[in-house]
């Protein structure tokens, strides 16, 4: 259900969830935790754009200087920083990630 990101990160839109990764993987961990998360997503039906900072520098920039971070994956709502995958484990393990993440999800069928 992933969506590569075709339009500017900050573009209004009805709720979009955007996932910055990169396709680079030097660092294991973030590679690691990218795959999670967008195997996770998948699985939960979650639709997702995905914005890839190796390929677009000046967007993973901008998404840095919002998250305050510069780390691989990072979760973006309509242009907000929302977490990383350390966040959505702890959504995981209190059961709430299906409640925070229901706008997104596609229904069954």
């Amino acid at each position: 259900r992933a969506h590569w990101v075709t339009r500017p990160w900050w573009t209004p839109a009805a709720m979009v969830l955007q996932l910055l990764v990169s396709s680079y993987g030097s660092n294991q961990l973030q590679v690691t935790g990218t795959r999670k998360l967008v195997d996770l997503f998948n699985q939960k039906k979650v639709t997702f754009e995905q914005v890839d900072g190796t390929e677009h520098p000046e967007l993973r920039n901008e998404m840095w200087e919002k998250s305050g971070k510069r780390t691989y994956p990072q979760i973006f709502i309509n242009g907000v920083f929302f977490g990383d995958f350390d966040k959505v484990q702890e959504l995981l393990d209190d059961e709430t990630f299906d409640e925070v993440f229901k706008e997104f999800m596609s229904p069954e069928g």
